[in-house]
């Protein structure tokens, strides 16, 4: 009987290797039953759980497509409003990202889009929003209007752009951002400020040193993207296991909607904790069908002992000088569950779990295993 070739679970992005944190529990396929089983869960699916019409990603990819070059050429202006040489114009770049459910492909019809536009250094946050506007004619604002933007912002383009409606900026939240509607699809838009003079078509995202010297609302932006990237190499070995990811995503998401836990804000998980948490059952056991991985899915949370972290791969430290997570802050800050995110800087993402919540969180995975 030949022995089967080991399975590899690293990825290789950012310029380095990321390794699994936990060993693989069982690399063996799906046997018959269970095999037979996952057939009836996907006609479950193909009712329950409906996927994006054709139509509708081809709207979103064209509204991203708009939005691309819109950032882009409001780089390109604010280049030359400073006057720079026209290499300099030319070469200014300007990135649009995405990250979430629909940058993994599980996001739902309506869903909305996170979205962050990366730009250089010449780009500010006012020129962002376009805040801090003296027009040329003053007295023509009644003083009971919000401030006037400048026009030539990457907001005021957006805001008057005629497919854009219910148009709100958060300007002074932690993370700044721009949230409307383009064609009916909700955005939200991060803005990030690299040290850097352009961002080139070849821009990557994943490698640390894009973090080097940027300010913390501009780390907490790009942290969606990458943490999303490497969430999506560790689960791509083979075209199968990423697809038994997103099948088994979009269950755990309805099932704790249907079950009123998909909510960080009431103390329970959101779309990236489960992201992780599957991801790390699916390193646990890489060749399962979808309908063996659910059930082991709740066997595992069933029974994880907290406060044990669930990581994807230990973390590292780049040297930026960024806090990155450890179990000794964790024990300081009583973390009761942690999920720690995968990218530099490595952090927990439940810290709105308390001890109340996460007993319900248990139970439940208890009646999830058990149905």
């Amino acid at each position: 009987m030949s022995i089967p070739p080991p399975i590899d679970l690293t990825a290789r992005i950012g310029n380095r290797t990321v390794k699994p944190a936990l060993p693989i529990v069982d690399g063996s396929p799906s046997n018959a039953s269970e095999l037979a089983f996952n057939s009836t869960l996907q006609s479950f699916i193909d009712v329950n759980v409906p996927l994006e019409s054709t139509e509708g990603i081809q709207t979103r990819e064209r509204v991203l497509d708009k939005m691309g070059a819109l950032c882009r050429e409001w780089v390109r202006s604010v280049a030359m409003g400073l006057g720079l040489p026209q290499d300099a114009v030319d070469g200014a770049g300007g990135q649009l990202f995405t990250s979430g459910s629909y940058r993994l492909g599980v996001h739902e019809p309506g869903a909305d889009i996170d979205t962050i536009v990366v730009a250089p250094n010449i780009c500010t946050r006012e020129d962002f929003f376009g805040s801090g506007y003296i027009p040329p004619n003053p007295e023509d604002y009644d003083e009971d209007d919000p401030p006037p933007r400048d026009p030539n912002s990457l907001a005021e383009r957006i805001r008057r752009h005629p497919d854009v409606t219910n148009f709100v900026p958060v300007e002074n939240a932690a993370v700044p951002i721009l949230t409307f509607d383009w064609e009916g699809i909700n955005i939200d838009l991060l803005f990030a400020r690299l040290n850097a003079s352009s961002v080139p078509p070849n821009f990557d995202i994943d490698d640390d040193m894009v973090l080097s010297g940027v300010d913390s609302a501009t780390e907490k932006s790009l942290n969606g993207p990458r943490v999303t990237n490497l969430i999506a190499a560790l689960v791509s070995g083979t075209p199968e296991r990423y697809q038994t990811f997103l099948t088994v995503v979009r269950l755990v998401r309805k099932w704790a909607k249907a079950r009123g836990l998909y909510s960080n804000k009431m103390g329970y998980w959101g779309g990236v904790n489960i992201n992780i948490s599957v991801a790390l059952v699916l390193q646990l056991y890489p060749n399962a069908c979808p309908a063996s991985l659910l059930r082991k899915f709740f066997l595992v949370f069933k029974s994880w002992r907290w406060p044990n972290p669930v990581m994807l791969t230990k973390p590292h430290d780049a040297e930026l000088g960024l806090v990155v997570w450890n179990t000794y802050v964790a024990a300081n800050m009583r973390q009761v569950a942690p999920i720690i995110t995968p990218a530099y800087p490595a952090m927990n993402s439940t810290l709105s779990v308390s001890r109340q919540t996460l007993q319900i969180l248990q139970e439940e995975f208890s009646r999830g295993h058990n149905v």
